[in-house]
């Protein structure tokens, strides 16, 4: 798979790429003029492009083509994830958007040992950072979106809002082979932290329309379980045949 690059400016046949996108580029692969890359605007198309003219800082390339990403979901699946320990949300947030999640939505939730903090802005620029590497690597042109950290009060309302919502409960009472997604669109996971979800909460979720799902007979580590929730409803939706 050629190497992707993320467009800064788009005028007709003309597109220019800066920042750290230019700079990696020029200084590590020595692009030049008359070379050929795989331009993407983030929002879902590929341009196929040749350098023009090579700056200190910026390339101007010539679009030859325009091509909707073929790698790109044809559903919204958001992700909420109760926060977990440590360096953990990284690697969640590459593997949600190697598998086409569209949002990430770390929340706070009873048993989370991690807390929000003064450096959670900080934190959500990187991973953000995370999500857009791994947008290229696995050839999708619209990285996913990691929003900042939530309470659990604010996530609840916004349950409503979804075709489907599937809560990964270790009680839960139904199996996702007879959950029908046949008309869904926009479909939301919830994955619990390292404590899991509480009962009370478990309960507040089903009441904002949650789907209450068992994972297996297993106990599965938060990452394990958001890995393999994201790919089961990404697979039961079409998206991973």
């Amino acid at each position: 798979m050629a190497h992707r690059y993320f467009l800064s400016q788009l005028n007709n046949t003309t597109a220019v790429v800066d920042g750290a996108e230019a700079a990696h580029l020029i200084k590590v692969m020595r692009i030049k003029p008359g070379d050929t890359v795989v331009l993407t605007d983030k929002t879902g198309y590929d341009y196929t492009a040749v350098a023009q003219e090579i700056g200190k800082d910026s390339i101007t390339f010539e679009v030859l083509s325009k091509e909707k990403n073929p790698a790109e979901p044809t559903v919204n699946l958001t992700v909420y994830m109760a926060l977990p320990k440590a360096d953990k949300l990284e690697f969640i947030t590459q593997k949600m958007c190697e598998l086409g999640a569209a949002r990430l939505v770390p929340f706070v939730s009873e048993y989370c040992v991690a807390q929000k903090s003064k450096k959670d802005d900080n934190k959500i620029t990187r991973l953000q950072k995370i999500s857009d590497e791994a947008c290229k690597q696995s050839g999708r042109s619209a990285p996913m979106t990691v929003e900042k950290t939530a309470t659990f009060k604010e996530i609840l309302p916004q349950l409503e809002s979804y075709d489907k919502v599937i809560l990964f409960y270790e009680r839960g009472r139904e199996k996702l082979s007879g959950i029908d997604f046949s008309a869904c669109k926009n479909v939301a996971v919830v994955i619990g932290s390292e404590g899991g979800f509480s009962e009370k909460e478990a309960a507040r979720m089903v009441e904002k329309g949650a789907v209450n799902i068992v994972l297996g007979a297993r106990i599965l580590r938060c990452e394990t379980a958001a890995v393999t929730g994201a790919s089961l409803v990404m697979y039961c939706l079409g998206q991973l045949e």
